[in-house]
């Protein structure tokens, strides 16, 4: 095994990676594999957290972000974690990616405390009759600007689309979508409104006068639409990831997400 628990201990690594400078508070990066990398902005901070790498050949990639990152993470075989810039994330953000899936976050997202995303249930299931599994692991994939209250659990194969709110206590079960600018609530989720949007102004703070500023907001910067030849397909995107050795992963991340700055890349319509 190998950890991290301060810069010097990156240059004693030999059989996995840590790129970028990093603060790590109170944190470990624990590697019981190989081959894995473990990618960081300059000026990220980690605080409080516990990243664990059990296995081999994973990537967790966390973009820059004015926010300190609390995580409990758990990264098993051949998986990846992609983190985007500007998200505001609750402590602690727990994730569990597991059976070579995947988890991709986008942008300027709201994430609050508590939030579990796992993308596997802890054992298989079987159909008595067709003795079939039937509990199949999948990745998870959460657009831009989305807003994720507190204490809400996320299921294996849950989309997301960008502009979409998921409010707090929240139980999203297993292969849901959640559509863009779509606000849904409860366990079991319901859909509360649609076309919708939200603004990152925080009402805790607001005055009568804010309020009636407020009660309005014209703009279309946080709608979201399918545009053919920009949003992405995530099923292919999945499957590329799943099938590339783990560099080339890290520049088809960086391709597809870091660079790739177009609006409604994660946007998921109902047609």
């Amino acid at each position: 095994m190998e950890t991290v628990k301060n810069p010097e201990d990156i240059k004693n690594l030999k059989e996995n990676k840590v790129i970028g400078e990093i603060t790590l508070e109170k944190s470990e990066i624990k590697f019981y594999g190989v081959n894995n990398i473990f990618y960081c902005d300059s000026g990220i901070k980690l605080k409080n957290s516990n990243i664990n790498f059990v296995g081999n050949n994973s990537i967790v990639y966390l973009s820059f972000t004015d926010n300190d990152y609390v995580l409990e993470v758990y990264v098993r075989h051949d998986s990846t974690i992609f983190i985007g810039k500007n998200n505001e994330l609750g402590a602690p953000f727990k994730i569990n990616v597991q059976e070579s899936q995947n988890l991709i976050i986008g942008e300027d997202n709201v994430i609050g405390n508590d939030v579990f995303v796992r993308t596997i249930d802890t054992y298989p299931i079987y159909d008595m009759n067709t003795k079939e599994r039937i509990n199949y692991s999948e990745s998870v994939f959460i657009g831009d600007h989305v807003w994720i209250d507190h204490f809400t659990y996320i299921s294996r194969g849950v989309k997301i689309g960008s502009g979409a709110i998921v409010g707090v206590r929240s139980f999203i079960h297993p292969y849901a979508t959640v559509y863009s600018n779509t606000y849904v609530m409860g366990n079991p989720v319901v859909t509360v409104e649609k076309d919708v949007f939200f603004t990152k102004n925080f009402v805790g703070v607001f005055t009568t006068e804010d309020t009636e500023i407020n009660s309005i907001y014209d703009t279309d910067l946080f709608i979201y639409d399918f545009v053919r030849n920009e949003t992405l397909a995530m099923e292919n995107i999945d499957s590329i990831l799943k099938s590339l050795p783990v560099e080339d992963r890290l520049e088809f991340i960086q391709k597809l997400f870091v660079r790739n700055k177009r609006k409604n890349r994660f946007s998921i319509k109902k047609f």
